[in-house]
């Protein structure tokens, strides 16, 4: 597979890249502007989107990092090379699944018609790493033509997913979870696990660098 290389490169690289340029804002996209992936199914309710990020705001903000706040139609001006773009979503699966808890988890998705491929990756694998350092598990099983594993960290490689053309930086694309069961949508909305998942990729953004 020819990106593990690259994965595995970048992932060295941005480990000891220490003085490396660092994000200066993220815009947070909760699907308003960003495609989804058609794999993932029906799109879960929007609001569980609008209060994770209401929480990674508060996270970002807490380490300096300025968050972009903007309508549906951005000024382009408020993006720069080192602007973050990140899109993120739930799923759910089709009614009727057998097995549903084999597809919980959550999932990074990158495309090779990124261009800035590398570094949206590199962001995505800290992202991620910091996601399975505080205890969530990215899917490992997925109905249809699922896009195909990358790395441990959950990272997946999508071609058909690209940011808006105003996006200069790297871009990441996060889905947060799939709604199997209750009993998940129900973990999905708690506060605590919010706060988690909120502080875990504030924490992968500030490791990021470009």
């Amino acid at each position: 597979m020819k990106l593990l290389g690259p994965l595995f490169l970048t992932a060295g690289l941005v480990a000891g890249g220490a003085e490396a340029a660092r994000i200066d804002a993220v815009y947070i996209d909760k699907g308003l502007l960003g495609p989804r992936t058609a794999e993932a199914g029906a799109l879960a309710p929007p609001f569980l989107e609008s209060k994770l990020a209401a929480l990674l705001t508060d996270a970002l903000v807490k380490r300096r990092i300025p968050v972009i706040e903007a309508p549906l139609s951005p000024d382009p001006r408020l993006f720069t090379a080192s602007t973050l773009y990140l899109s993120l979503s739930y799923a759910r699966i089709p009614e009727g699944t057998v097995g549903p808890q084999r597809y919980r988890g959550y999932a990074l998705y990158v495309s090779q018609h990124d261009p800035r491929f590398e570094q949206s990756l590199a962001c995505s694998w800290q992202i991620g790493n910091a996601l399975r350092n505080a205890g969530e598990v990215p899917w490992s099983q997925r109905v249809g033509a699922a896009p195909i594993s990358l790395d441990p960290s959950g990272i997946r490689e999508n071609s058909s997913l690209t940011a808006p053309k105003i996006v200069e930086g790297p871009a990441v694309f996060l889905e947060a979870g799939v709604l199997v069961d209750d009993d998940e949508i129900k973990r999905l909305g708690q506060k605590m696990v919010l706060s988690k998942f909120a502080d875990a990729i504030a924490e992968g953004v500030e490791s990021c660098r470009l």
